[in-house]
């Protein structure tokens, strides 16, 4: 039999709506009815302590989906073809791409058809060559997953992607026309196996349950970033296939590795800038760029390391915690000035490498200068205490085969202030925005290119010491920048941090250690 999803359209704008699903062919889906016994549903005992509890309850609480009037959610009763075109027309919003086609085995009175009608038409679900939709039929979990995938325009990283018989004990009975998706979802943290911790097996060929669903639709509302991840410590995470890691792999990407220990920030706003005397001299960012860079005449090297903490001391464990193994970064960044941002214009120019000792998952680790990039940043300095700047990180990258997106490239604009208050304390302020690596982490997960604000408070204590938070559009983290003049010409900076101390929890309560170190040195 021909796959009735073979023919799915990528065009599907991905919404989540304040509709509830339509469980029952006594329910008309076309009519946006909520239940009364949503919260019933939530704390009914057939979802209490199922596998799929905690995916079912964030759809509920978020009036995604309902159950039966009789209270019950029924987890393990096989979805339809009919309902699950329902489902689908209540979870995400249909736009047609084609023209209406009728099936001879769907009547204009049957309590599905319109919801059939609009998951065709917009390219979702796809009926069989005999004209058929079959809507009575049990929908299978291949099937499901692979229209789930598609109609949120999951793409799998090719360069990237895991060897589906690598993942999967049952690779064998996955249909052609489902391989890419399930890839795709997978990287994405969107395939759910009950069946996976125990076998790894996706079970691609049996019936799509209630449950299954609405795990699928959970994770794929995650990764378009409409829904907040389960917590890291979710007894449900250990059925979302391959993902264990991946949120902490999202989070802590190579290129934001020099900038998390305070490197790539040395080169354009603390080394560059350490031969500038109190009190106007910056106290910049951790983990996010400044206004100020380097000129005609400064030439920059900066390194830095980081490694995790387990689990956040802020939440309740003491500095002294082991650091986790094999998580350490190692990053190396060089750079110098051209042109004068006084008179006109200064564009800094630098490149950053960066190793690791590989991951807690066994991964290979990645030596220095195996793979590296380099930055550009323009920027024009008004008077002494104001600076903006445009940059481009990762403009020119080595290392990366193909289509390898593990660095992105990061447009950004920002501005920073001095506010100087004595003869050696300042204030100082950057605001900017920017994509990349400055993204959230649900964007970055759904590999979305879209924007997120940045910023950095910093006060100089002394000539020498600095106290500096900022928030890179996910987390927050605070740092002591030190800071040593050689000569007049040559300044040391050595900046001590805690790097994501609060913020989103998408990655886990999991902070990290950071020591940067730079020289400046002005001719």
């Amino acid at each position: 039999m021909v796959s009735p999803n073979r023919q799915l359209d990528r065009s599907l704008s991905h919404k989540a709506i304040d509709r509830a699903i339509a469980p029952s062919s006594k329910l008309n889906p076309t009519h946006s009815q909520r239940p009364q016994v949503n919260h019933q549903i939530a704390q009914a005992s057939d979802v209490t302590g199922n596998w799929a509890e905690p995916f079912i309850k964030a759809l509920v609480e978020k009036g995604i989906i309902a159950g039966y009037p009789d209270g019950t959610f029924r987890p393990d009763q096989p979805v339809t073809r009919a309902e699950f075109a329902a489902l689908l027309t209540k979870a995400f919003s249909l736009e047609p791409t084609k023209e209406a086609r009728t099936f001879s085995d769907v009547s204009p009175q049957l309590w599905a058809a319109p919801a059939i009608d609009k998951a065709y038409r917009a390219g979702f679900l796809a009926g069989y060559p005999n004209n058929t939709f079959a809507p009575s039929q049990t929908i299978v979990r291949i099937e499901s997953l692979v229209a789930i995938a598609n109609g949120s325009k999951l793409q799998a990283n090719s360069a990237a992607a895991p060897k589906i018989d690598e993942l999967f004990t049952d690779a064998a009975q996955v249909p052609n026309y489902g391989r890419d998706a399930l890839i795709a979802a997978t990287q994405k943290c969107v395939t759910v196996s009950v069946s996976y911790p125990d076998g790894k097996t996706f079970n691609p060929t049996g019936a799509a349950t209630r449950a299954d669903v609405a795990a699928f639709i959970h994770q794929a509302l995650v990764a378009s970033g409409q829904l907040t991840a389960l917590a890291s410590d979710s007894p449900a995470q250990k059925y979302i296939v391959n993902c264990a890691a991946a949120p902490a792999v999202a989070t802590i990407s190579e290129q934001d590795v020099l900038s998390r220990v305070g490197v790539g920030n040395l080169p354009s706003a603390g080394t560059a800038t350490i031969v500038r005397k109190a009190p106007n001299r910056p106290v910049s960012g951790l983990t996010t760029p400044s206004g100020f860079g380097a000129n005609w005449g400064t030439v920059f090297i900066g390194s830095g390391y980081q490694d995790s903490l387990a689990p956040n001391p802020w939440l309740g464990s003491p500095l002294s915690t082991p650091l986790l193994i094999n998580t350490a970064g190692f990053g190396l960044g060089v750079g110098f000035g051209i042109g004068n941002s006084r008179d006109l214009v200064g564009l800094e120019t630098s490149y950053s490498t960066f190793s690791n000792g590989g991951g807690p998952d066994g991964s290979t680790p990645l030596g220095l200068f195996n793979r590296g990039a380099v930055n550009f940043k323009l920027h024009k300095q008004f008077g002494d205490n104001f600076a903006i700047a445009a940059g481009w990180e990762n403009a020119i990258k080595h290392g990366y085969a193909g289509n390898d997106q593990t660095v992105r490239d990061t447009f950004y604009g920002v501005v920073t202030g001095v506010l100087p208050v004595s003869d050696t304390n300042n204030f100082t302020a950057s605001f900017g925005i920017g994509n990349g690596r400055f993204r959230q982490i649900a964007d970055i997960v759904a590999d979305r290119d879209k924007t997120a604000f940045f910023g950095s408070l910093g006060f100089r204590i002394t000539d020498n010491i600095g106290i500096v938070t900022d928030y890179n559009g996910r987390n927050f983290s605070v740092g002591l920048p030190l800071n040593f003049r050689l000569s007049d010409n040559i300044g040391v900076q050595i900046t001590p941090a805690i790097l994501d101390v609060a913020g989103d929890k998408i990655s886990g309560e999991v902070s990290r250690f950071g020591l940067g170190g730079g020289v400046g040195i002005r001719f």
